[in-house]
C-alpha cells in the first residue's frame, strides 16, 4: 500500500521544534538555520491544511492538532533510530573468517572456540570447513588451519598465491589408539598391542595407511584385527570408539577433553606415530588485522596448554 506522507524534512523540523518547544533548539539539533526550521513547519501546515504551532513570545506552543500529532511522530522517529542503530552496530562488528579441516574443527577447535569468543566478544567468528587440504585460496580467509609436514609447508610457500602467507605450527599431530574405557577391562581387555587382534579397528578413508604405520611402530607389523569399520573422516571413527564399537587412531592432543572426561582411553599412550603439525596460516591481507593476530596467538596459547598437559 502506498503511504501518503509529507517530506521527511518537514516532519523532522516540526517534531524537533515541538518536542523542544523552540525553533532555535530545533535548528541546533538539525544543524540548519532557524528560518529553515520555520519554513519547513509552515510547509507542513500547508500540506496538512491545519495549524500545528503558535507563537508564545519567544517560545513555541502547539495547537490541539499539533499536540495530538507530536507523540506519534516522536514514536516513529524513535523506532527508526533504534532500527538504524541495530543495523549500524551489526555492520560495525568485526567478522573473522576462519577455515579449518572438519576433523580438527569437530575434535579440537569447536570445543574451545567459546573461550576465544569470551576473550574477544566484539568479534564474530565465521568458521567454515574444507575437505581439500591445500587446494584453496588462502586470501579467501583471515586465518586457515591445516595439518602439514614441513616439506608441504615449504612447497606451499613456493606457489604464487601462497607468497607472503605466514605459517606457524601450534599443535603436534601424534596418533595413538583410542577406545572406550570399557574395552580395557574384562576377558578381552586391551593390555598389549597384540590384543587388538581380538577387536574391531576403526579406519578413516582420509588416513588409510596410518594403522599399518602404528602397528609397525608397536612391533606388530602383521597385525590383523578381528574386524574393521571404515568412515569418511577421522572424527567419525573417534565417535564410534566413544560408543565402544572398536579402536580408532586419534590425536590425544586434540582429544584431551574426551580423555579427561573418561569418554576415551589410551591403552598405549607411549606408542605414537608422529606425523604432522597443526598450523595456522595468515595471508598478507590479515597480517595487520588485530583480531586475526589475536586469534593466532590464542591458537598458540591453546596448543601450548595441550602440550604441557600431555
Amino acid at each position: 500500500m502506498q503511504r501518503r506522507l509529507p517530506s521527511m524534512n518537514m516532519l523532522r523540523a516540526f517534531e524537533a521544534a515541538a518536542r523542544q518547544q523552540s525553533v532555535t533548539l530545533a535548528a541546533q539539533e538539525l544543524h540548519v538555520t532557524q528560518s529553515a526550521v520555520s519554513h519547513q513547519i509552515k510547509a507542513l501546515e500547508a500540506w496538512l491544511g491545519v495549524a500545528l504551532v503558535q507563537r508564545n513570545g519567544r517560545g513555541l506552543g502547539l495547537t490541539a492538532e499539533g499536540a495530538a500529532y507530536l507523540p506519534s511522530l516522536s514514536s516513529a522517529f524513535d523506532l527508526m533510530a533504534q532500527a538504524t542503530g541495530r543495523i549500524e552496530r551489526r555492520a560495525q562488528r568485526n567478522t573473522l573468517l576462519v577455515n579449518s579441516m572438519a576433523t580438527l574443527s569437530a575434535q579440537w577447535l569447536i570445543p574451545r572456540l567459546a573461550a576465544f569468543c569470551a576473550e574477544m566478544p566484539e568479534v564474530d567468528v565465521q568458521l567454515s570447513t574444507n575437505v581439500n587440504a591445500f587446494e584453496f585460496d588462502p586470501a579467501a580467509y583471515d586465518v586457515s588451519i591445516r595439518c602439514m609436514y614441513d616439506i608441504e609447508r615449504a612447497e606451499l610457500l613456493r606457489k604464487d598465491k601462497w607468497r607472503g602467507v605466514q605459517i606457524e605450527a601450534f599443535l603436534p599431530e601424534s596418533l595413538t589408539p583410542l577406545c572406550s574405557p570399557r574395552l580395557m577391562t574384562g576377558k578381552l581387555a586391551i593390555r598389549k598391542p597384540s590384543d587388538l587382534r581380538k577387536h574391531t579397528l576403526l579406519l578413516s578413508r582420509s588416513t588409510p595407511m596410518f594403522w599399518q604405520d602404528w602397528a609397525a611402530a608397536a612391533g606388530e607389523p602383521e597385525l590383523q584385527a578381528a574386524n574393521s569399520l571404515t568412515f569418511d573422516h577421522t572424527h567419525l571413527a573417534v565417535q564410534a570408539a566413544v560408543q565402544g564399537m572398536g579402536v580408532a587412531l586419534g590425536n590425544r592432543h586434540q582429544l584431551s577433553d574426551m580423555l579427561a572426561s573418561g569418554l576415551l582411553a589410551t591403552p598405549f599412550p607411549t606408542i605414537e606415530i608422529d606425523l604432522k603439525n597443526v598450523c595456522w596460516m595468515l595471508p598478507p591481507h590479515a597480517a595487520q588485522n588485530p583480531h586475526a593476530l589475536a586469534f593466532c596467538q590464542w591458537l598458540k596459547r591453546s596448543g601450548n596448554n595441550e602440550k604441557s598437559q600431555a
